[in-house]
This record gives C-alpha cells, structure tokens and sequence, in this order.
C-alpha cells in the first residue's frame, strides 16, 4: 500500500506544479493531496513495521528498518519542501 501512496503523492507534487505555475486554481487542493499522500505513506510504512513487531519477525526488522529509514527522511523533506515552496509561487500576469 505504501508504494501507492508514494507514487500518488509525488504524482499530486507534479500536478501541483504544473498548476502553481500555470495559474490554475486548484494548485491548494493538489498541495493538500500530495501532503496527506505523503502522510499516509508514512503512516502504511508505520503499520508494516508495527505488524512485523506483532509477528515478532525480527529478521524482517533489522533487514528493512535501517535501510527504509533513511530513505523517508529524504522522501518527506523533498516532498514537503517542494509542495511548501510551491504554495509561494505566483503565476504573474502582467
């Protein structure tokens, strides 16, 4: 579930860019979308770990969580970054 919340919110990112630079009104709305993907592939990372510690699937811990972790700071401060400075960009008309 998770690789389909990441997909959608960098998804969301893009349309939200194009949006922002284009104009287009809904650029708040694909911003909400692509943090509350972001978000909820946080969270579905949370419950996998959480079920492996139900199953006490150590091996499936100290394979996965070392490598996994890094990688979502990095995910979450790019995403994050991007939709922020993004809801600061103005298409001007002159």
């Amino acid at each position: 579930m998770w690789i389909f919340f990441s997909i959608a919110s960098i998804i969301f990112t893009g349309l939200h860019a194009f949006a922002a630079f284009s104009g287009k009104s809904m650029a708040k709305g694909m911003a909400f979308a692509a943090f509350g993907f972001t978000a909820l592939t946080l969270l579905s990372e949370y419950a996998m770990v959480v079920s492996w510690v139900r199953a006490e699937d150590w091996s499936a811990l100290l394979d996965v969580v070392p490598y996994m972790f890094p990688m979502l700071i990095v995910y979450t401060i790019i995403l994050v970054a991007a939709n922020g400075l993004l809801l600061f960009v103005r298409k001007k008309d002159h």
